[in-house]
């Protein structure tokens, strides 16, 4: 999945063409329409990630974690205009679960979250894209942890209706803004959510030209928690995988802000991590 769009190829050149000009539906197109948030911690993708937490509120929770993170966005659908297969409506569905498992207690699982949506994508440029739909995270506690602290489920459920906007400016450069409110929660959390972020990736200047560099930030922000930002920066190379939108990942990763995990979301963490990643 590139970060900006198709026609902005990390090395400049022109996207192939992945479908007929003359189609005017698409069905189970790549799922890049509305390219995903890169340093979202929260959304469906699949990735490893070595953590090493330098503060964390998390009662009896190691400082050393293993982040697993499986899912990922499958495009369903895709209405364009005749010979412009990329302007006009794709619908995707997303879904995925993260989890952390302790290192320094045999991997025993603190929490996972699953999460699932469906998003419906309008581009009316290469560069501007807006989308819309519904997002859904229930969280869990361990049970090893629970075992062990007799924490108990806060039943943290967050269904909300998102609007976002993902603007490029320039095939390097790429800017999004999204707004959740949430009609399903439990009686700790309230309505709104705002995230912001930027994304920066270079040209393929590494490894015979088939490596490139990046640098993604990403911010959000809870009313439950008095719109304190939770940020996430990422730093590290690309690798397509010659399939498609498809690409590898390797990045430092540094997280500050309510835990990642739904159960433990009024708990706050500091944290840098090593991840690899595979986006498709």
């Amino acid at each position: 999945i590139l970060p900006v769009d198709a026609a902005f190829a990390l090395d400049e050149s022109p996207a192939p063409q992945l479908a007929t000009q003359d189609a005017t539906s698409w069905v189970a197109p790549p799922a890049g329409f509305y390219p995903p948030y890169t340093a979202d911690p929260r959304r469906a993708q699949s990735a490893l990630l070595l953590k090493e937490f330098t503060d964390s509120e998390i009662v009896a929770a190691g400082s050393q974690r293993l982040d697993v993170r499986l899912g990922g966005r499958y495009g369903l659908v895709r209405f364009h205009p005749e010979n412009q297969t990329e302007r006009g409506w794709q619908l995707d569905l997303e879904a995925g679960f993260f989890a952390q498992f302790d290192n320094t207690k045999s991997l025993d699982n603190i929490g996972w979250d699953g999460v699932y949506g469906l998003l419906l994508a309008y581009k009316p440029h290469p560069g501007l894209a807006f989308r819309g739909g519904v997002l859904h995270d229930s969280a869990h506690i361990g049970d090893e942890y629970a075992e062990e602290t007799g924490r108990t489920r806060i039943e943290y459920t967050r269904q909300e209706i998102v609007a976002g906007i993902s603007w490029a400016p320039h095939h390097h450069w790429r800017l999004y803004s999204e707004y959740g409110w949430a009609y399903k929660l439990n009686n700790t959390q309230q309505r709104q959510r705002l995230q912001l972020g930027g994304e920066y990736y270079g040209l393929k200047r590494f490894w015979h030209k088939r490596l490139s560099w990046y640098s993604a930030i990403d911010i959000n922000m809870f009313q439950e928690r008095d719109w304190q930002p939770a940020t996430t920066i990422q730093v590290g190379v690309i690798l397509p995988t010659g399939r498609e939108l498809s690409r590898y990942r390797c990045a430092l990763e540094l997280y500050d802000g309510r835990s990642t995990l739904g159960e433990f979301s009024f708990e706050d963490e500091t944290s840098i991590s090593l991840g690899l990643y595979i986006d498709f």
